[in-house]
């Protein structure tokens, strides 16, 4: 073998030694990406009623979408906890028509995306729903959409999680 070939040998084996093997955080956002439509299901989007940010807003009433990529963490610092942070999307918006309004609003989109309601026969408190969906890689992403601010209010919270690819953090 050639000096070039074994100096190419060893930059390929350092290059993929130094990356590790096992899939980290969300390599390709193929986890985002199965979630971020879930979006689409609420009143609003694809208006300014519901805009995506980059950044959570300051105010506890402004309309938002956001995607929480990732990142690397131990939740409570202590050695051997550290991996990674789940994958979320999250949306604050406005809904002045009730749960049972919100649901029938929110239910046949979501199930054209592959989300399935969760029965549940007890009453939650603040008043919600959830949906739960199998992604490509197996694993299950769950939704819930909850009522922010009391019996009266009409701000609303969406959560899409699913756990990251690799090693979750633990102690959270």
């Amino acid at each position: 073998m050639s000096v070039f070939g074994v100096l190419l040998v060893v930059i390929v084996t350092m290059f993929f030694a130094s990356r590790g093997t096992a899939p980290t955080g969300d390599p390709g956002s193929s986890v985002m990406d199965q979630l971020v439509p879930a979006v689409s299901a609420l009143p609003g989007y694809g208006t300014s009623a519901l805009p995506w940010v980059n950044r959570m807003p300051q105010s506890l009433v402004a309309s938002y979408a956001i995607k929480l990529e990732p990142h690397h963490d131990s939740c409570d610092g202590r050695p051997g906890t550290q991996g990674w942070s789940q994958v979320v999307v999250q949306s604050r918006f406005n809904w002045s028509k009730g749960l049972a309004g919100l649901i029938s609003f929110m239910q046949p989109r979501l199930s054209d995306l592959g989300w399935a309601v969760v029965h549940d026969s007890r009453p939650q408190d603040p008043p919600g729903k959830s949906w739960t969906k199998t992604l490509t890689n197996g694993s299950r992403a769950s939704l819930n959409v909850t009522q922010e601010g009391g019996p009266t209010s009409s701000t609303w919270q969406l959560d899409a999680i699913a756990n990251p690819v690799g090693k979750a953090a633990s102690g959270c």
